[in-house]
């Protein structure tokens, strides 16, 4: 959750509830809050903190790094790819072709490319 990303970096980078509200210029009690997930941050405030600790807005709200998503999106390209490929192949066969062999396949297709 948000809150407890903002507490694990706020405790990582050594500061105090007090130290993280002086550099976003908000209250101590604000961070607390922030950090029992009793208030949301704005938008502002989420970039101030992407500054602050280093890290992407998308790390702060999902807690997956950019490329934890891109690796995401991949695979579920590829998989729908493969229920493509595995649609449009069943259509000229008698046995489905298994999700091995599809795999095994897709793999074939992206090495000659």
């Amino acid at each position: 959750m948000l809150g407890s990303r903002i507490a694990a970096l706020r405790r990582g980078a050594g500061m105090s509830q007090a130290d993280l509200a002086q550099k976003l210029k908000i209250s101590p009690s604000t961070v607390g809050m922030y950090e029992q997930n009793r208030r949301e941050p704005s938008v502002e405030i989420l970039a101030q903190l992407s500054r602050v600790f280093g890290v992407s807005i998308d790390f702060l709200v999902t807690g997956k790094t950019a490329s934890q998503q891109e690796q995401e999106a991949i695979t579920q390209l590829l998989l729908q790819r493969v229920d493509l490929a595995d649609g449009q192949l069943s259509a000229r066969r008698v046995r489905p072709f298994s999700r091995q062999e599809l795999a095994v396949l897709f793999a074939a297709m992206l090495m000659d490319s």
